[in-house]
């Protein structure tokens, strides 16, 4: 009887795609190599006891209550209740922050899917996996691709295509450089500012939004051709359309001035008005910003 054990899951970044992937559109994203980890312990009663830096919570299988700060966990366990006949101890650990975008509630959406699933001794496809945690994020936010949840799962640089249900890993390593801007826009608060933005132009938002989608498909057959310079100029045509979208502002527009005269190309990465700025290569420092240098994880969700 299993009482003991963890699961894991990657951070993930957006490299192409962001906010054209919402409306069915292709994204690249990939993994990163820092991970969030749950540790279960099985209860003799029926109660779920959560227990990570971002809360303590405890509730009960019969009654599954909310937390602000724990809904991706809570809408997973939610999923899988009609199955679980114990309750759990979750022990929660991250090795990223999770202000900083990289993926935090995909991964650990990703490792709690995981480690239900051994529970629950299921034997999950990739893309099952994806449905439940797809439907857990449109239950939480109303709307979202998945796309980081893609990546979280499989690992690896991952070309998501939604309109054709079809997640594709590409046998690429690329050194990645992660800069922090120092604020964070929830990206449901970015995307219904993008709404709100293009309410009256809908034919020029519809039309930017397949550009982008164009982009992206050009990037990812640069990448499987091993066409780095045709990749870094699809990189920078994407930044130009997130420019055009309204999402890049002062500061990030002057921390990727600045990566371009330093790196091969840089990018928003995200939905944008603050998180990450992407770039490509590793750097000593970019005052006076938190700098990551980072890679492409293989390694997907797993149990151990």
């Amino acid at each position: 009887m299993l009482t003991n054990f963890s699961c894991s899951a990657p951070a993930n970044v957006m490299i192409m795609g962001e906010h054209s992937v919402v409306y069915g559109y292709p994204a690249l994203v990939a993994a990163l190599p820092p991970r969030i980890t749950i540790h279960w312990q099985a209860r003799a009663d029926r109660e779920i006891h959560i227990h990570s830096a971002l809360a303590n919570f405890s509730t009960s299988l019969d009654q599954l209550t909310e937390h602000p700060k724990l809904r991706f966990v809570l809408a997973a366990v939610r999923e899988f209740t009609p199955q679980l006949h114990q309750g759990w101890n979750l022990t929660i650990e991250s090795e990223f922050p999770a202000d900083w975008g990289l993926g935090s509630s995909a991964a650990v959406l990703a490792a709690t899917i995981v480690g239900l699933e051994k529970i629950t001794q299921h034997d999950l496809s990739v893309w099952q996996r994806f449905e439940i945690g797809h439907r857990c994020i449109l239950a939480i936010q109303g709307r979202g691709s998945g796309a980081d949840l893609a990546a979280s799962l499989t690992g690896g640089l991952v070309y998501f295509e939604p309109g054709a249900q079809r997640i594709t890993r590409l046998e690429q390593t690329l050194d990645l450089c992660l800069i922090y801007s120092g604020y964070k826009t929830p990206t449901a608060e970015v995307l219904a500012q993008v709404a709100a933005a293009w309410q009256d132009r809908p034919q020029q938002r519809d039309a930017l939004y397949h550009t982008m989608s164009n982009v992206t498909a050009q990037a990812y057959q640069a990448l499987q051709n091993n066409q780095h310079n045709d990749f870094y100029r699809a990189v920078q045509h994407y930044q130009q359309l997130m420019q055009q979208l309204g999402v890049s502002d002062t500061t990030l527009d002057t921390i990727i001035s600045r990566l371009q005269q330093q790196t091969p190309a840089a990018k928003i990465s995200g939905s944008g008005l603050g998180d990450c700025v992407l770039a490509f290569g590793h750097l000593d420092k970019l005052e006076p910003y938190a700098l990551l240098n980072t890679q492409i994880s293989q390694r997907g969700a797993a149990c151990d």
